[in-house]
């Protein structure tokens, strides 16, 4: 690894001034940097990004959570490739093509989308993360790649890309007329779901979404900030605890009372508002329960069109191993 120049100017001269003074002071800032890059080039050995460029693009994406963290948790070999992509490097684009665009089928499979429109999905969705704004070829920006921020799976990124692409689009379809995500999930319920549950749904829908709202405005900002990282940019209890410096199970208690408190204060919040009758109550809870994740990713991802998009689609491997 060589270390000739230091990384650390150009790294400080892109990062946020309200992270900039709790980076300067790491003293091994110079050190951790070119780890990162050398862990990224040793996983990539067929691309060739400046060093400089590495840093400046991890420096963008750097909270003031990762910044007390002193950068630990990243994902060096994720971020060297998406850099590379976002970059414009056409073997950088060539290897994602073929190791991680299979991901996009994963994501739409479970949404039960196939034939001709998992085509046209699955072209937007390359769209969507190589090609910037800006008029026909003369974009001025890169595509939503360059918004991965390396904290969680690269992979399970890119199928929560191809799940909100896919939303979008059905969104925009003439065929489909939906008003939210909530009527889309309805549309492709999996065969298990619950009539009941799905009844809730429907009548329930726009009582639930503002409840859920004004629920989550009501938590405190940790909790909002791991429900975020969980449901929205996709990371595990083992990623959220090296964020915060504790163990996996500790991680794992703040999640699981976050979603706790978020489910009792929107049960709560609709039986004021409803004045539902105590045998409805239970029904409600598992409709909470059954759209907490979907919900969330909605209110905290913001607009489909402007998220940060560190969001991921869970393995249920993995839904089971948190929630078990």
């Amino acid at each position: 690894m060589s270390t000739s120049s230091s990384l650390v100017p150009a790294f400080l001269a892109a990062v946020t001034p309200q992270v900039k003074s709790t980076l300067a002071s790491l003293g091994d800032l110079d050190h951790r940097l070119w780890t990162i890059v050398a862990e990224g080039r040793a996983a990539w050995p067929d691309i060739t990004v400046d060093a400089k460029v590495i840093v400046e693009f991890i420096a963008r994406h750097v909270s003031s959570e990762l910044a007390d963290a002193a950068l630990d948790g990243l994902r060096p070999a994720d971020l060297y490739l998406a850099c590379a992509c976002a970059q414009g490097m056409h073997v950088a684009i060539v290897a994602f093509d073929r190791d991680y665009m299979k991901e996009v089928d994963i994501a739409l499979a479970r949404m039960r989308i196939n034939g001709a429109r998992l085509a046209d999905v699955k072209q937007l969705v390359r769209q969507r993360l190589f090609v910037g704004g800006g008029t026909a070829g003369t974009p001025t920006s890169a595509g939503k790649i360059a918004e991965y921020g390396g904290r969680g799976d690269l992979r399970r990124w890119v199928r929560s890309v191809a799940v909100r692409t896919c939303l979008n689009d059905l969104r925009k379809g003439k065929r489909e007329i939906l008003v939210d995500d909530d009527h889309l999930i309805a549309q492709h319920a999996i065969a298990t779901d619950d009539p009941e549950i799905e009844y809730m749904k429907r009548t329930y829908a726009g009582e639930f979404k503002a409840a859920f709202g004004d629920a989550l405005k009501q938590l405190g900002a940790r909790e909002q900030t791991l429900l975020r990282y969980h449901h929205v940019d996709g990371l595990n209890i083992d990623e959220i605890g090296a964020i915060y410096r504790v163990h996996r199970v500790t991680a794992f208690r703040w999640l699981e009372k976050a979603k706790e408190l978020l489910v009792k204060s929107t049960l709560e919040l609709l039986r004021e508002r409803l004045k539902l009758p105590a045998n409805e109550l239970d029904s409600i809870m598992r409709m909470i329960r059954s759209q907490i994740h979907l919900s969330l990713v909605r209110v905290l991802g913001g607009p489909a069109d402007n998220v940060a998009e560190d969001a991921i689609e869970l393995d249920p491997s993995e839904i089971e191993e948190i929630d078990a």
